[in-house]
């Protein structure tokens, strides 16, 4: 291997060094109570050198996460061109859980009480930006602030099911997280056009 590649694999050690003991300590307390000082002790790396790649801690927790949110969209997005969603939003929905198991102390602190609540954020705006376009045929018929309520409920749920999958350990596979997922809120999604009068919507799910 030349010198370069030594170089790229040496930074990635010490970035995988630095991520772990970060979320060793987030383990402990918020983000706000971390230190540089603190940070690089726990894992033995100069501080010289943590400033060579990051500002500070919430510049290092950003670029985590903007490197996380890059693979993200990019495997969700291949996903989508191979099964578009309208066609079978489990398929989407396996990516994402996919993701955040191969991800999953880092999503489970993001998405915890000592995380970081933008990350949240995205998750949620990316999968709304992800399967609306079936929910949006679903709720054709339903006034803007109807619609944005049946979105929310959606959305939500989704999440729910994403942070108690990782909060209990992953017991079950990404792909029956998905199809479980869809099961229990398809058929919530069919009470609610029956009740609303828009049953022939429903036809958008089959």
């Amino acid at each position: 291997m030349n010198k370069s590649g030594n170089d790229n694999r040496s930074v990635r050690n010490t970035k995988k060094k630095l991520l772990t003991g970060l979320l060793s300590l987030m383990h402990q307390k918020a983000i706000s109570g971390i230190t540089v000082r603190e940070l690089t002790e726990l894992v033995d790396v100069n501080r010289g050198t943590f400033y060579f790649h990051y500002a500070d801690i919430y510049d290092m927790i950003s670029k985590v996460q903007e490197e996380f949110f890059q693979k993200f969209n990019e495997i969700i997005d291949q996903m989508i061109i191979q099964t578009p969603v309208k066609c079978n939003p489990p398929e989407v929905l396996v990516s994402i859980f996919s993701i955040c198991a191969e991800n999953r102390e880092f999503c489970e602190i993001m998405l915890g009480p000592n995380g970081d609540a933008a990350f949240l954020d995205r998750i949620t705006n990316i999968v709304d930006e992800k399967i609306s376009d079936l929910w949006k045929s679903v709720g054709a018929h339903m006034t803007p602030e109807e619609y944005e309520y049946f979105n929310a409920f959606l959305i939500n749920g989704y999440i729910g099911f994403l942070q108690k999958w990782l909060i209990t350990g992953c017991k079950q596979s990404p792909e029956e997280m998905a199809v479980f997922a869809a099961n229990v809120l398809i058929p919530t999604i069919k009470n609610s056009l029956e009740f609303s009068g828009l049953m022939k919507n429903y036809n958008h799910l089959n």
